[in-house]
């Protein structure tokens, strides 16, 4: 190499040293200018999903309040968005949330809200909600949800026995009627299908620890037995409403019974 293409390469490595000194400078004089401002304002979006309003903007806004102080007008470098997020990701029906600022000073928080499936009230009455994933949520009083219900034979000890985590709950396909896996997997089940997400309206667990299914349409009962074979079962009941009952009349019997392999039994009370 001569000395002149020595020169020249020396000239290029500090020109491109000089170049990112420089871009450092910069950066540094806008991050200074972006911290050494104040939050001008602050927006929540609620991502509610397909369910009913359990945890509204103002509560979002009051546990900010409490956790991190009024936001506008913040001094941007005093700014801690965990902070922020921490409280809102502890409130129960929270499923996620995100903080994030831009570079004009605005803070937005978006928050996602937990999906009931089911409301499992127990033979003594105490009442929750179980969401998508497994999550047992109290209950709102002030914003019911409007979701498929489960009563009668359940004991308050189904939440203290409850597998711990969501894949034993489907794991767990031989629990008892009344346990929380058994309606945890049937309110699923029951959910992922249009047609009888809008026709059940209640798991009902009887003295037999069998499952029943109260329809919104007929005035009859469904006997499902235990939550297996689900597949099976609910094929079955939609070919007998659909060849059946839509010819007959869906008030014809009291009791259909789906819980025997390949068959269908009905009945109506004396």
């Amino acid at each position: 190499m001569t000395r002149k293409e020595n020169l020249f390469r020396i000239l290029k490595i500090a020109l491109w040293v000089i170049l990112f000194a420089g871009a450092g400078v910069l950066l540094g004089f806008a991050n200074y200018e972006r911290n050494s401002g104040a939050v001008k304002d602050l927006t929540i979006t609620m991502n509610y999903g397909q369910a009913d309003v359990l945890v509204t903007r103002e509560d979002i806004d009051s546990l900010i309040l409490s956790g991190a102080g009024r936001i506008p007008g913040k001094p941007l470098w005093e700014l801690n968005t965990e902070k922020i997020e921490g409280p809102i990701r502890q409130q129960s029906y929270v499923e996620d949330a995100n903080v994030y600022v831009t570079d004009d000073g605005n803070v937005f928080v978006d928050v996602i809200q937990r999906q009931p499936v089911l409301r499992i009230i127990t033979k003594n009455y105490t009442s929750f909600y179980i969401d998508g994933h497994g999550q047992i949520l109290p209950i709102n009083p002030d914003f019911p949800a409007r979701v498929l219900v489960a009563s009668g034979n359940i004991s308050d000890s189904c939440i203290k026995n409850a597998p711990k985590s969501f894949d034993s709950l489907f794991a767990d396909s031989t629990s008892p009627a009344g346990s929380l896996s058994s309606l945890f997997r049937l309110a699923i089940h029951i959910s992922n299908d249009p047609f009888f997400r809008s026709q059940i309206s209640q798991i009902y667990v009887n003295d037999r620890n069998e499952i029943e299914l109260i329809p919104e349409v007929g005035h009859h009962v469904i006997l499902f037995g235990k939550a297996e074979e689900m597949d099976e079962k609910f094929s079955k009941l939609f070919a007998f409403y659909k060849y059946g009952l839509n010819r007959i009349g869906w008030n014809q019997y009291d009791i259909i019974n789906i819980k025997y392999n390949n068959q269908v039994v009905c009945s109506k009370l004396k």
